[in-house]
């Protein structure tokens, strides 16, 4: 029916009830509902002149609603990031991408509110919760604490698999890439290397339990070059707990980053394209990805506005060709105790005590007094012997050694 038949229907309905016919009838005849009647019948006794007429829907003014000019910049921007490779597309990409064109900053609830409005978001992710206290080393400031994870096999088509090593600066989220051919413990190591003479020498350097990073389960008080390098440049290895990948958080969501953004986002014809290809994406992630934990700013900024000295990058430092012997020092091995009360340590098995079960400690492996020392709660609990082959330590611990089984 025409507005204006609606019209004459309602004034109908209200000239009949004016001239004595029960609201019933009218509606009877009319085919209209009660509810309908008495909505014009109030329409009329509000005085209004066109109270017949349908009222606009839309609000004669919209509160907290972003300019139109604003709003059409936050969609463009989010559409431009979401095609340009090796883009972050979130609210805090966004921001920044504004503030760059001189735009003052957006809440981040106000530009995910156009993203949703637009249908321009996407679901966020599970994470994994955590219920049992868990042991925390430093990472406030740049080079306290470094992740590392080595991704693959990687598969290039016509010329066979390939592994990248990742080295993230918790502190800064700056990161290295290192595609390398093998995970041989050699290429770990000189890619450890690479990455410490780019970001700068880590106090603590955290590890999955990689066989590569390691050295031998045959031999596991020989140590392999890894464990070695971080001795010789007092580096100090932290392993995180067998199964629990999660722990190694930031750099474990950066390799979704890498498999998404750059490994599946184009062809390489080979593994030195990629090779060629990856410092470019590094360095656009350094200098254009941006982080809620970083206060929206990007990891290169934040290392900079934290004017952190770099006298700890191991420049022209090379890997011993030869013998490399166990320098002093401790690796650090986090670990969950379970009923069994065993306690793993690079494959060999320790009995600790019954009031550790269910609980996470540090078993630390301590090269200059050839012990093993467990720590519950930052207090020493137990220890056990832990002897390195003398061949293989340094004139120090060799000593230390000596004097301790006269």
């Amino acid at each position: 029916m025409k507005t204006d038949d609606e019209s004459k229907v309602r004034q109908e309905a209200v000239q009949r009830f004016l001239q004595g016919e029960k609201p019933s009838q009218i509606c009877q005849k009319l085919g209209r509902t009660r509810q309908w009647f008495y909505t014009w019948l109030g329409r009329y006794r509000s005085g209004s002149g066109v109270w017949y007429r349908e009222r606009p829907r839309v609000p004669h003014q919209i509160s907290n609603r972003l300019e139109a000019k604003l709003e059409a910049q936050i969609v463009n921007l989010r559409q431009q990031l979401m095609t340009t490779p090796y883009s972050q597309i979130g609210a805090n990409a966004i921001n920044w991408e504004l503030q760059k064109r001189g735009v003052p900053p957006v809440p981040l609830s106000t530009i995910n509110a156009v993203i949703r409005r637009h249908r321009l978001h996407r679901p966020p992710a599970k994470r994994p919760s955590q219920h049992k206290a868990y042991v925390e080393w430093p990472r406030e400031a740049p080079n306290d604490l470094h992740q590392a994870d080595l991704v693959g096999p990687r598969f290039i088509k016509n010329d066979g698999r390939f592994y990248s090593l990742h080295v993230m600066d918790v502190a800064t989220h700056r990161v290295k890439i290192n595609p390398v051919r093998t995970k041989e413990d050699g290429q770990i190591a000189r890619a450890l290397l690479s990455s410490w003479q780019a970001l700068g020498l880590p106090q603590y350097l955290q590890l999955d339990n990689e066989l590569s990073y390691r050295g031998s389960n045959r031999h596991p008080h020989s140590f392999g070059l890894v464990l070695k390098l971080c001795l010789r440049l007092r580096v100090v290895p932290v392993f995180i707990p067998l199964a629990e990948p999660w722990r190694n958080g930031e750099i474990e969501r950066f390799q979704g980053v890498f498999d998404r953004m750059f490994f599946r986002a184009q062809f390489f014809p080979s593994f030195d394209a990629l090779c060629q290809e990856a410092p470019q994406f590094e360095e656009y992630h350094n200098r254009h990805h941006v982080y809620s934990c970083l206060g929206g700013r990007t990891p290169q900024a934040a290392f900079d506005q934290a004017k952190a000295p770099m006298d700890r990058r191991p420049d022209g430092f090379q890997i011993p060709e030869g013998k490399f012997l166990i320098d002093d020092g401790s690796i650090h091995l986090v670990r969950f105790i379970r009923s069994d009360r065993v306690l793993n340590v690079f494959g060999e098995k320790f009995l600790v005590r019954p009031e550790l079960v269910y609980e996470y400690v540090v078993a630390t492996i301590c090269t200059d007094s050839h012990q093993l020392q467990v720590r519950h709660d930052d207090q020493l609990v137990q220890w056990f012997d832990y002897s390195l082959p003398l061949e293989q330590v340094s004139t120090m611990s060799m000593d230390i050694f000596s004097l301790k089984h006269r």
